[in-house]
């Protein structure tokens, strides 16, 4: 890079540039980092770290990555005296563009941009000329140097706030300091599902649709369903906490025991009357003294070298956008709150704590959840958090997968934004989704029959106090979120399945008061009968006098709602709308672009001789190579891939399925980036049953006569 400024003859080692440029370390790689860090308060619970850990972290951000410039600095300033002072400022341009990148990054991630992969050439359009911009004005304007200089603070003040923060993330879990008494030490089996809006669960009379989910229509002809349950928050890390502790949530308070004293789980440990058994995946609200398997203990250096290749592989994703085509270290489980693998041993063991991966061997975690309703010799206090039917959507109705947990894309096909929770404006795709979702609530369902079963075999339904719920809705509507409310999508976000079965209940009732998820742990208390050590916000349902309005959190924002959600009415005619009185797993025909060629045969088509490259298919059948996939017996009736646009003859594409010839179904492509679209068929299980049959893809070309398809010549990359 080169500047109007004469080349110096000597630059002191520890001069104001070696300082300046400790400061810009500082803003463009400590700050971002250490505050994503801080956030992560699940990972840093659950890797136990300590302060040995985070001054190894610091020294690295605070003194090794601003060393490492500060060398490069000399080097390039060295040469640059031979080359008459060209590109001495090479590095503190750099620096500055890392930091512009980081600061402009939250603006140009929207998900328009970011969909269309303008997102990422944006922000290098903006950080590079302001990096420029930046060096021109440290060298003439004598108010950049002095800020700098004054900004050097922050080598003090981000470390200092990010140690206050972990201090407060490490604090002892503190258990209640005195006795709990439950004087009803009934059986509890409290399940909360994930990302489930009950409306699915209504047929158009709003009553339960026994016909496609008849195991939800079982637990209500022995429950009282309140029809009218809504969430108080619609992200998980925010609603099971204010589901444990009846309590409304607060944004900035991290799902941890010791962020939430005198929740649920503590109280029941506290009492001495319970032998717990709780699946928690995603928030850590259990003392961690109810743990029988303990996980195996590390040493220093794998613990720093843990943190560090971490923090490496997140800090790209600080200051880049996704739509940037460039190779980026994944980010290792635990930094999300997953276990590594799964706890496969933990089977054998029918009581403790178990915080198994959240979205991955789920069918697993349910298994061992029923192995542990076992009446024992001490009540059973038995919680599952089941990430069902919550995204990945990988199941059938009938409890087969047709994709690997493992293999699924971070967030839905036809979905953008940073969390995948922006659909957009593709009713067709949106249709698709919304499809699995249901057969996946269909596979949730099936579960609930099995539950069903082994209480009863058990002996426990008739002694337990049995609730089912769930954390929060989830949307299906083109051009709107998954998961963050509007006017439109508000009722599929708030309204939650809540079922509650007390003990000796053997007849249904429908209750349609208000009542939200911070009602439930005082409706414990009080069946119970314990004594809750702290106030909380909730009521137990029992109480006659209900709250006037609902409150809903969301994103620093709270909303008051109407008791009766006035929106839901229109949600329940949109899905009937949608999927009629079909089966679940009947074929999805309100996606199809030409339901008119379903069933004809493919040499009646004209087949052109030019076939469309894709660059990525991935059929999934069991007899892939992959060794995680051998493991898992996969139906292949799931067909996904992405194709270059520029392989396309129009976009979106119009796209046609056939099975051993024969059209099964007909879609369109969908947008990924820019440059790639991608597509998605969940075929009918029923073509699968007795043999592997040949599934073709085939692109519609407009440009010729209506009829002629061009084949799919898919390259399979894993």
């Amino acid at each position: 890079m080169t500047t109007t400024v004469a080349p110096q003859t000597k630059i002191p080692l520890f001069g104001v540039r070696t300082l300046h440029l400790c400061t810009l370390c500082a803003f463009a790689f400590t700050q971002p980092l250490l505050t994503a860090v801080a956030k992560q308060t699940v990972y840093l619970h659950d890797q136990q770290f300590g302060w040995t850990e985070m001054s190894v972290l610091l020294v690295v951000l605070m003194v090794l990555v601003p060393a490492v410039f500060v060398v490069l600095d000399r080097i390039v300033l060295a040469v640059s005296r031979r080359l008459g002072g060209r590109g001495r400022d090479t590095v503190v341009v750099a620096l500055f563009t890392i930091l512009l990148l980081s600061l402009v990054r939250p603006y140009v991630a929207v998900p328009k941009l970011v969909m269309h992969g303008n997102a990422g050439p944006l922000a290098f359009a903006l950080a590079i000329p302001g990096s420029i911009i930046a060096l021109l004005l440290y060298d003439r304007a004598a108010w950049l140097r002095s800020w700098l200089t004054f900004a050097s603070l922050g080598m003090v003040i981000f470390p200092a706030v990010f140690l206050w923060k972990f201090h407060d993330v490490r604090r002892a879990e503190e258990l209640l300091n005195h006795a709990v008494t439950a004087k009803n030490p009934i059986p509890v089996v409290f399940v909360v599902f994930d990302e489930f809006n009950s409306i699915t669960l209504r047929n158009e009379q709003n009553q339960i649709d026994i016909a496609r989910f008849p195991a939800f229509g079982r637990l209500a002809a022995k429950s009282t369903w309140y029809r009218n349950a809504t969430t108080v928050h619609p992200r998980t890390e925010m609603a099971v906490p204010a589901i444990l502790t009846g309590r409304y949530p607060v944004t900035d308070r991290p799902a941890i025991a010791a962020q939430h004293t005198g929740n649920l789980f503590q109280v029941i440990e506290a009492t001495k009357s319970y032998r717990m058994s709780v699946f928690e995946p995603i928030s850590r609200l259990c003392p961690g003294s109810i743990r029988e398997v303990r996980r195996s203990k590390r040493t220093l250096q794998q613990r720093c070298t843990d943190l560090l290749q971490t923090v490496g592989a997140v800090y790209p994703r600080l200051i880049l956008t996704n739509d940037i085509p460039a190779w980026m270290p994944p980010i290792p489980k635990p930094w999300f709150g997953m276990a590594p693998t799964l706890l496969t041993n933990d089977t054998t063991t029918p009581y403790g704590l178990f915080n198994y991966p959240g979205t991955e061997g789920r069918d697993h975690q349910l298994n061992h959840f029923l192995d542990c309703l076992d009446p024992g010799d001490k009540p059973r206090f038995s919680f599952l958090h089941a990430v069902l039917p919550h995204y990945p959507w990988c199941y059938l109705s009938n409890g087969e997968m047709y994709l690997a947990e493992t293999t699924a894309s971070h967030f839905p096909f036809g979905a953008a934004g940073e969390l995948g929770e922006d659909w957009l404006s593709d009713p067709e795709t949106v249709l698709r989704n919304e499809y699995r979702y249901r057969l996946q609530l269909g596979y949730t369902d099936k579960f609930i029959g099995r539950m069903l079963d082994r209480l009863e075999a058990t002996g426990l339904m008739e002694q337990c106090l049995l609730i089912v719920t769930a954390d929060h809705g989830v949307s299906f509507r083109p051009g709107h979120s998954r998961r963050l409310p509007d006017a439109d999508n508000l009722a599929d976000i708030v309204s939650v399945p809540m079922f509650i079965k007390l003990p000796g209940q053997t007849e249904s009732a429908i209750d349609d008061r208000n009542i939200e998820s911070i009602d439930l742990f005082p409706t414990i208390a009080e069946i119970l009968k314990l004594e809750l050590p702290e106030p909380v916000d909730g009521m137990p349902v029992s109480n006659p006098v209900r709250r006037p309005r609902k409150t809903l959190y969301f994103d620093q924002a709270m909303t008051v709602i109407e008791p009766d959600v006035p929106q839901r009415t229109a949600a329940i005619k949109r899905q009937f709308e949608a999927f009629g009185a079909r089966p679940l797993d009947a074929p999805l025909v309100g996606a199809a672009t030409r339901p008119d060629w379903h069933g004809r045969r493919i040499s009646s088509f004209t087949i052109d001789s030019h076939p469309v490259a894709a660059s990525v298919v991935r059929p999934l059948t069991p007899n892939m190579a992959d060794e995680d996939l051998s493991q898992i017996p996969l139906v292949a009736n799931f067909v996904m891939g992405s194709i270059p646009v520029k392989n396309l003859p129009e976009s979106p594409a119009n796209l046609v399925v056939a099975v051993d010839g024969i059209v099964q179904d007909t879609g369109k492509s969908f947008s990924r980036t820019s440059r790639t679209h991608g597509y998605e068929f969940l075929l009918p299980r029923s073509l699968f049953e007795q043999s592997r049959p040949q599934v073709d893809v085939y692109v519609v070309d407009p440009t010729k006569a209506p009829t002629t398809l061009r084949p799919l010549t898919p390259t399979i990359e894993e």
